[in-house]
């Protein structure tokens, strides 16, 4: 009897292990497929808001840059700009210089010529460098290259050439003056028409 007691406590089958079942960490309470469809509508807004952000940045760059290069342009036109207008002021040819004092025109012209005037007017600026000052001038009687000049304060003229520089000739004045106060000389007038040669009478 004992014999067959332990037969059957051998023969007796294992009762099968209760399975275990794993917890799922992926789904806890709360968490279903809807939620995980909820989750994703959310990160895709997310991602969305966020590329929206940098799409801003970006075109806010850009624009910035625009606005600086167009700034750049700007100063650089007006700079290139001013330099061209003193450029031409420069290359443009000065307006004719018209003299002060009388111009006496012993021939009986009408008009006088751009040449004398321009004469004259740069022999007042030249003799005004030694102070002195022209009283007038008389263009003599058939002498289309001369011209007689009169100065305040003395009693001779100056006979002068045309074809001759003003600032030399407004030089050779005043030594001339220098020269004939020095010797006490009154002459009538003092030719100064000769380049190095003073003549006076």
């Amino acid at each position: 009897m004992k014999l067959l007691r332990r037969k059957r406590a051998v023969s007796e089958p294992k009762q099968p292990e209760r399975r275990r079942h794993d917890f799922d960490e992926t789904y806890r309470v709360g968490r279903t497929y809807a939620g995980d469809a909820q989750k994703n509508r959310e990160d895709k807004m997310a991602r969305a808001a966020d590329r929206k952000r940098r799409d801003f940045k970006n075109i806010a760059t850009v624009v910035g840059v625009l606005i600086i290069v167009v700034l750049v342009i700007v100063v650089i036109t007006n700079y290139v700009s001013n330099i061209i207008a003193e450029r031409e002021a420069a290359i443009a040819p000065a307006p004719p210089l018209e003299p002060t004092v009388a111009i006496v025109d012993e021939n009986l012209g009408e008009n006088v010529s751009r040449r004398v005037k321009d004469f004259v007017a740069r022999l007042e600026d030249d003799v005004s460098d030694y102070y002195m000052k022209i009283d007038h001038v008389v263009l003599p009687l058939q002498k289309a290259r001369e011209v007689d000049v009169f100065i305040v304060g003395r009693p001779e003229y100056y006979k002068m050439s045309l074809d001759r520089d003003s600032a030399v000739q407004a030089e050779d004045l005043y030594r001339m003056v220098l020269y004939l106060e020095k010797k006490e000389l009154q002459p009538g007038y003092v030719d100064l028409r000769v380049e190095g040669k003073a003549y006076y009478k």
